[in-house]
Formats: C-alpha cells, sequence, structure tokens
C-alpha cells in the first residue's frame, strides 16, 4: 500500500505522485485549451468546473490520506506530493479564471 523512500525517511503511497502529474497533465491540457478556442466553443463552463472539482478533491483526498499513514508510522511528509497539489490548486483557479475572461472576451 505505500512504499519506503531512504532519502528523506518520509513514506509516500505508491500511486500518489503519478495521480498527482496526471490531474497535472488534464489540467495543463485544459489551460491551453481554453487558451486556443476562438469563436468554436470546444470547452464550456460546466467542464471546467466539474474537471477543477473532480481534480481538486480527488488530489486533497489521496494528500490527507498520505498524511494519516505518515502520522501513524511517526515519519516525515513528502514536499513534493503537496508542491504538486499546490500546483493542481493554481492550476484549478488560473482555469477558471481565464474561462471567465475568454468567455467574455467571445461574447
Amino acid at each position: 500500500m505505500y512504499i519506503w523512500s531512504n532519502s528523506e525517511g518520509a513514506i509516500s503511497l505508491l500511486y500518489s505522485r503519478p495521480v498527482f502529474i496526471f490531474f497535472i497533465v488534464v489540467l495543463s491540457a485544459l489551460l491551453i485549451t481554453i487558451l486556443m478556442q476562438n469563436k468554436k466553443q470546444l470547452v464550456t463552463g460546466l467542464h471546467v468546473i466539474t474537471i477543477a472539482i473532480i481534480s481538486l478533491f480527488i488530489s486533497s483526498l489521496i494528500l490527507f490520506l498520505e498524511g494519516i499513514i505518515v502520522d501513524d508510522l511517526n515519519l516525515l511528509g513528502d514536499t513534493i506530493s503537496t508542491y504538486m497539489f499546490l500546483i493542481i490548486v493554481a492550476l484549478c483557479l488560473i482555469n477558471s479564471v481565464t474561462y471567465s475572461f475568454k468567455n467574455k472576451k467571445l461574447q
């Protein structure tokens, strides 16, 4: 269920980093799609909000569960996962703001 990391004495969930990387890639692709769309509506506001909520919920749940496991074993947390979570939060905010400004400009 989890693996040991000898460099910092910390543990991380086996699949936490690939999930964080997946959400970063998806949110980056969504940002590129929002920036590239012209008058043709490729992405709607419902898509942006749904993807943002799902990615925030799942990544915060993974970070929370990783924190519980680390706390139970009296070890240090994984800083890379925390930074990846903050990148996901920033991308969700950037996508929402970019879509709202781009949508006002198109109308």
